[in-house]
């Protein structure tokens, strides 16, 4: 059947009403705007947490901030404190130098001072010895007074030696050298006293170089030998004085066959002034400060320091010394003809003391202090010597051009007044004659040798021995 046609008139009721649409928009208004608020309800919390979030931050800045002050503030009391503690330690380093300038001034002073005196002292006894003829009496006293004077400088010595090592104010100069020679020559000088005491010594050399301060190695050795023959020998016995090949090494050693050390001891014989055998203090058995300059020494120079013992049976000391290669000596070996010849000259030579050979030489003599300078000159005027002695710089500044005569040698004291030196003394003179000089000095700083070798000068420690003067006087007059 054929459809039938919609009528315009006629409600649809397929299609919403208006009132339905109407609803319809207003159910989806409602339910965008309950959207919507929740949306804003979430936005708001998280608004609320954002501003939380920010204040909590803003506090963790306002701390961190603060803590950055704390520690700025604690920078700045540290840098301040390290300024103030480095400000410390200037003004306690300058103490310190200070301390030890005053020290090494006080050594100097007190070397000199305290010298003075004992060379005036020993000059005259050298005199009086030579003065009392054969009169027992006489020359007993004055062989007792001669002892008194040695210990005493020999003390003074140590002493002085001890406040340099501990001041510091010691020098090292470190060469390489065949010590064979200086061996032989400490043997040699401490023979007549290992006689005295019954003991004979021996020397061994191994003919090896070492590297090592010669001066204070050979006053190491001094001290090992002179304790050895003081309290190691005697009866009969034997000192040793040696050394023995090592890897990179030398030791040298010094032995004796006396009474040994107790191990209890071993320790205690380094200390000052400790002695094991002198409870009633002799002056011939020392005064305890070899030892110890021995320790300080080796100490000072690098050197390993030690001691073996066994009660009954003896001693030996060690001192090791780094070994330095030395090309070999050359062969000094002379023919029959040479040895003849070298012989004869030094039968000639010997046939006259140095005393002897002086005879009618001029000296031109500089010391400030009176009693050294009138010993001085009474020694070299029983020596036959034509003596010119002045006080000081200034005065041989004056007596210089009246003298008519060049001077074989000219003795000065180092230490003059107002500031002059030995130095001063010799360009002085040489001014007009190039004449040899001598300085002699109670400073016995390494500074005083080689500021008279760079003026061409020899140079003697206070107190002089009056062969060693001699001796002295004789080579520079020769030469």
């Amino acid at each position: 059947m054929p459809k039938e046609k919609a009528d315009p008139d006629k409600p649809d009721k397929t299609q919403p009403t208006s009132g339905e649409a109407f609803r319809e928009c207003l159910e989806a208004l409602n339910r965008n705007l309950a959207e919507g608020l929740r949306t804003a309800d979430r936005l708001q919390r998280d608004a609320s947490r954002l501003v939380q979030e920010s204040a909590r931050l803003a506090a963790e800045m306002a701390e961190q901030r603060r803590e950055m002050g704390r520690l700025r503030d604690r920078l700045h009391r540290a840098e301040d404190s390290r300024a103030a503690r480095e400000e410390e330690l200037r003004c306690a380093h300058e103490m310190a130098e200070r301390a030890d300038r005053a020290k090494a001034r006080f050594l100097t002073a007190a070397s000199h001072d305290l010298r003075q005196p004992i060379q005036a002292a020993a000059l005259y006894a050298h005199i009086l010895r030579g003065a009392v003829g054969t009169n027992p009496a006489a020359r007993e006293a004055a062989d007792l007074l001669q002892a008194s004077i040695d210990s005493l400088s020999g003390m003074l010595s140590g002493l002085l030696d001890l406040a340099r090592l501990e001041a510091g104010a010691v020098d090292v100069a470190v060469t390489e050298f065949r010590p064979d020679t200086l061996m032989r020559r400490l043997a040699q000088e401490f023979r007549a006293s290992a006689t005295t005491e019954g003991t004979s010594l021996h020397v061994h050399p191994c003919g090896v170089a070492v590297r090592t301060d010669a001066r204070l190695l050979e006053r190491i050795l001094t001290h090992l030998l002179s304790n050895a023959i003081r309290h190691g020998g005697g009866d009969g016995r034997r000192v040793l004085l040696g050394c023995r090949r090592r890897p990179g090494a030398v030791e040298f050693q010094v032995w004796d066959d006396g009474r040994g050390i107790p191990p209890d001891a071993r320790a205690a014989i380094f200390e000052e002034f400790h002695q094991l055998d002198n409870p009633e203090r002799s002056a011939a058995k020392g005064f305890g400060l070899g030892l110890p300059l021995v320790a300080r020494t080796a100490r000072l120079l690098g050197l390993t320091l030690d001691l073996r013992s066994q009660v009954g049976q003896g001693t030996v000391f060690t001192v090791t010394v780094p070994r330095a290669d030395l090309p070999p000596e050359p062969d000094r070996r002379l023919t029959a003809a040479a040895r003849a010849i070298a012989a004869a000259a030094t039968s000639a030579a010997v046939a006259a003391s140095p005393t002897d050979r002086m005879r009618g030489r001029r000296v031109l003599l500089v010391e400030d202090d009176e009693r050294v300078r009138h010993a001085m000159t009474m020694l070299l005027k029983r020596w036959g010597v034509r003596v010119t002695a002045v006080g000081s710089a200034e005065e041989l500044a004056d007596r210089l051009p009246r003298l008519r005569s060049r001077p074989h040698v000219v003795l000065a004291d180092h230490r003059l007044p107002r500031g002059q030196t030995g130095r001063t003394v010799a360009e002085l003179v040489r001014r007009r004659w190039d004449v040899p000089v001598v300085i002699i000095t109670g400073d016995t700083a390494p500074e005083r040798l080689r500021e008279a070798r760079s003026i061409g000068c020899r140079l003697l420690h206070k107190p002089v021995e009056p062969g060693d003067l001699a001796a002295t006087l004789d080579d520079v007059m020769e030469g």
